[in-house]
């Protein structure tokens, strides 16, 4: 099978490219999605593979001209012309991985998956080059983080979140029935881990969190859903 031309190329070469950025870059998002170590070495594998069929393929066309241009010389070429050599035999051995067929098959349902994760966002597919064309990610301007709290011991609080093209998160928290929000840090990598000192010992107390992204290092797009 093929995947769908709506985002993957037709020619072997603009594949072989599409695949190098895709494997770099789901190295970078795969565990935000929910994804482990072993799928991104098995796309690593797949890209390595990919990488050995596009060389060789522009290796043999190399061999095949330059068998053309041996068989021209000798046929056409004037009695007293220098013979050519015959052109060397390209020498070509894939990467020992133990890659399977089926690449494609492979990445179609990868895509599939990492479009049905919870934390996938347009500029994620952006990234990846599996987003429709035709469909643009969101302005800067619009995007709007997904925060995943979860509280720890010790009082820290755990936030996930997916950064996308972003640099990173700029965290507030607003504590009880304050009005004023507070900056808690910049954080450039999920989860952000923030400690969290209790104003009265022992007393229950409602934190509230939101964040914007950061391009660069300025807060940018919509706040989160207040958590």
């Amino acid at each position: 099978m093929i995947p769908s031309k709506r985002w993957f190329p037709t020619t072997l070469q603009a594949r072989v490219a599409w695949f190098d950025n895709f494997a770099a870059q789901f190295s970078k998002v795969a565990i935000d999605l929910g994804f482990t170590a072993a799928n991104v070495t098995a796309v690593d594998n797949d890209n390595a593979m990919m990488q050995f069929i596009g060389a060789s393929d522009l290796e043999v066309a190399a061999y095949e001209k330059a068998v053309g241009q041996y068989r021209k010389i000798f046929t056409e070429a004037d009695i007293g012309d220098v013979t050519p050599s015959f052109p060397a035999n390209p020498t070509l051995a894939p990467p020992a991985l133990g890659v399977t067929a089926g690449i494609y098959e492979r990445l179609n349902k990868l895509v599939d998956q990492i479009e049905a994760a919870d934390n996938y966002t347009t500029e994620i597919g952006a990234m990846l080059g599996i987003l429709p064309k035709g469909e643009t990610p969101n302005q800067p301007e619009d995007m709007k983080p997904d925060l995943k709290p979860k509280a720890q011991p010790e009082f820290m609080a755990q936030i996930a979140f997916v950064r996308g093209k972003t640099d990173g998160i700029a965290l507030q928290i607003q504590r009880d029935n304050e009005d004023a929000w507070t900056s808690v840090g910049s954080f450039f990598k999920s989860p952000a881990m923030i400690q969290l000192t209790p104003k009265t010992p022992n007393t229950p107390e409602v934190i509230r969190i939101r964040g914007r992204f950061l391009i660069g290092n300025t807060p940018t797009g919509e706040f989160s859903d207040i958590n």
